[in-house]
């Protein structure tokens, strides 16, 4: 083929030579300018999240919105500023809860929640709280039975303290575990309860009946009195 090009006539050969110096030249600009405005808007974007401050107009409009549009606008900021930062830093679900819980209405100071009646819904009212905590809150409430005290809250890694002020215990009836029936591994599923804990209670059982109270494991290693005082109000005989 490139013998044949020299057969063309001269003039043919340039105007041929020109048609490509164009659309090399052409592809680079596209190539250069394209890829960085694509860069420089998707950084610029993501980067003014936590700096814009939105107009009264913007303000007074969020404010109209339903809970369901205010809760889709803000997923839709806190998945568009992931995406800008693929190549950095990606947001934690504990840094992603507490942007969406910034944005979310909230119960006002001195307002309470019953925390064994709340679901989730109710839990994202509460400052510092957002979807990822407010699932937390009661996944581990129906590990544990019920919550017998908000400090229970504390067992949640990360938990925003400042969200106790917020949560009350009213009547509470946790559930309770029959230390004389329940076998091994139904024991060791409570939060309170290990694996040598419930080995414990098995192997007493075995050796001397049933329990009456965990006073009698109190010569065990495994169950210290701040360990039965803890676990004293989910458990029956």
């Amino acid at each position: 083929m490139i013998r044949e090009f020299f057969y063309l006539q001269k003039s043919d050969r340039k105007v041929i030579l020109a048609l490509l110096c164009v659309i090399v030249i052409a592809l680079g600009i596209i190539f250069l300018t394209g890829g960085d405005n694509e860069t420089s808007n998707a950084l610029v974007s993501a980067d003014s999240i936590d700096t814009l401050k939105p107009s009264k107009h913007h303000r007074d409009s969020f404010r109209r919105q339903s809970y369901h549009e205010r809760t889709v606008y803000v997923r839709t900021k806190v998945i568009y500023r992931d995406t800008a930062y693929q190549r950095g830093h990606r947001l934690s679900d504990v840094e992603h809860d507490s942007v969406v819980a910034h944005y979310q209405p909230k119960i006002r100071k001195g307002e309470h929640i019953v925390l064994n009646t709340a679901d989730t819904t109710t839990l994202k009212t509460i400052p510092g709280i957002g979807p990822y905590f407010a699932r937390k809150v009661i996944e581990y409430g129906e590990r544990l039975g019920g919550y017998i005290s908000v400090d229970q809250l504390d067992e949640i890694e990360n938990f925003p303290l400042e969200a106790k002020d917020y949560l009350v215990i009213e009547n509470p009836s946790p559930r309770k575990l029959n230390v004389n029936r329940l076998s091994l591994n139904d024991l060791k599923r409570h939060p309170y309860i290990n694996f040598f804990m419930a080995k414990a209670i098995i192997d007493y059982r075995r050796l001397h009946g049933p329990l009456k109270s965990l006073n009698d494991l109190r010569l065990s290693k495994d169950f210290p009195q701040d360990v039965i005082d803890r676990l004293t109000p989910y458990v029956e005989f």
